[in-house]
């Protein structure tokens, strides 16, 4: 993932356009925005500035001293952003010029209008001033933010040749940070705790991450449960930065997060656990996931059973394990709240949660088309049997408007922790069977660490049944 960023950014930038564009890339914090642009603005001698939480005139200050010193000419004044904006552009005026307004959203904090500067700037009426070859990347954390700046009736629908929209690494990239010879069980605890942010792998742990699975208890007590630990406090800070979480509706937010993490998966049930009406949180989660903190999983194969689930397994950590253990961790040594209470609540809140989607994301990106064609659409799902409903880790289907018309091509269960026997597949073939006729072809798919030998005898003769352990999860199609 990280080299189809560097080869979208590396496209805009050396296009042969021969005027000024405008780019945007953003996405969450931490996942390594600022080092690419960094890095691939400095290969093409360009300009990088970041911006910060201050007001107008100490920005342009601030700019104006930087973007001096880049020009080698000591500090420029701007009386405002028309001015500084059209100095940026003029960056390129000699050919293709890399010139990055890193956290932009602290910009508009202070000043709405920039968007508008902007826009005015490279529209049709100001190309014959602005010549040149600038290319004006726009980077910010506010996910939501950003894309109202290019939507609906915003002055800069329209105008951007680039929208990166950076995502946390998968499981697979994620794994190649271990240290060398890390066995793939610990991967997956790793990742059920830190998730592909580059930047908790790294920096944040101060680059220690665990070697084994012996090592992973220290590691987790050390570089994440201590109260001394700065992933410890994490969560927090991520959330109080950005302006659609935090401020006046922080706390139902907060609230939100804490019922999925723990079990609320769906708006019915997290109304009932935020003593609500369904309608009353509806706006509060649909902000939630435009943010890109909550995802929703649609049904594939059922109609208006939308599941919901934290996009960062961090957060699913933090709100299960962390937040409601905070005094114990405080007041007693980490190491004995991880080994006495902590370890069960991270195998059935965090690990499963996280080994579901790792599932999701196999059948996603990585089975093979001999193995299965390709589904149109993937989710959690549910099945009714023996009158009882039952949860689906992993229900695929083709296309087709209507979810309960569609062909269900693949049923699975997820088991991160424990082994998987006849009787998880017998469940599966349970499920099958109350589908109907549209799941009489599903292959039934089994994931996880540890198998039955008497089930894996099963599989090998059944066309139907496909055992996918961590090395073909990591590894294999």
């Amino acid at each position: 993932m990280g080299t189809d960023n560097q080869a979208a950014l590396s496209s805009f930038f050396d296009t042969a356009v021969t005027r000024p564009t405008l780019g945007v890339v953003y996405g969450r914090r931490r996942i390594g925005k600022s080092t690419l642009l960094v890095r691939e603005s400095q290969k093409r001698s360009g300009f990088y500035f970041e911006a910060t939480r201050v007001a107008t005139p100490v920005q342009l200050e601030r700019l104006g001293r930087a973007l001096g010193e880049h020009l080698g000419v000591g500090r420029l004044a701007f009386d405002g952003w028309d001015e500084a904006v059209r100095a940026l552009i003029r960056l390129g005026a000699d050919g293709m010029t890399p010139v990055v307004l890193d956290e932009f959203g602290h910009i508009l904090e202070a000043d709405a209008s920039v968007d508008s500067v902007i826009a005015a700037a490279l529209g049709p009426g100001a190309r014959h001033k602005n010549v040149g070859q600038a290319r004006l990347i726009l980077c910010g954390s506010a996910i939501a933010m950003i894309q109202n700046l290019f939507s609906g009736q915003a002055p800069l629908r329209g105008r951007a040749g680039l929208e990166l929209l950076m995502q946390a690494d998968d499981y697979r990239v994620a794994a190649m940070r271990l240290p060398p010879g890390c066995d793939l069980d610990t991967a997956v605890r790793v990742f059920a705790v830190i998730g592909g942010v580059v930047g908790y792998a790294t920096d944040m742990v101060d680059h220690d991450l665990p070697k084994s699975a012996t090592d992973f208890d220290r590691w987790v007590v050390q570089r994440v449960l201590s109260p001394s630990a700065t992933l410890h406090h994490e969560a927090t800070t991520l959330l109080a930065e950005d302006p659609t979480v935090a401020g006046k509706g922080a706390l139902l937010h907060h609230s939100i997060f804490a019922g999925i993490a723990n079990g609320s998966i769906t708006a019915g049930a997290l109304a009932n656990h935020l003593g609500r009406q369904v309608p009353n949180i509806i706006p509060a989660l649909n902000r939630l996931v435009d943010s890109g903190f909550v995802v929703r999983h649609e049904d594939p194969v059922r109609a208006q059973r939308s599941r919901y689930a934290l996009n960062d397994p961090f957060l699913q950590f933090h709100y299960a394990v962390l937040e409601p253990n905070g005094p114990a961790l405080r007041d007693r040594p980490p190491a004995e709240v991880w080994s006495s209470r902590l370890v069960d609540v991270f195998g059935s809140q965090v690990r499963g949660p996280v080994f579901e989607e790792q599932a999701r994301t196999w059948l996603r990106r990585y089975v093979s088309a001999s193995t299965l064609e390709i589904p149109a659409h993937i989710g959690p799902s549910s099945a009714a049997i023996e009158g009882v409903e039952y949860e689906l880790d992993v229900v695929a289907a083709g296309p087709g408007e209507v979810p309960s018309g569609r062909i269900i091509s693949a049923i699975g269960e997820a088991k991160a922790g424990e082994k998987i026997t006849e009787r998880h597949l017998r469940h599966l073939e349970l499920a099958r069977t109350a589908f109907g006729s549209r799941a009489q072809d599903a292959k039934l798919f089994l994931f996880g660490s540890h198998f039955d030998d008497v089930l894996k005898v099963t599989s090998e003769d059944r066309a139907d049944v496909e055992l996918v352990d961590l090395e073909r999860l990591y590894f294999g199609s």
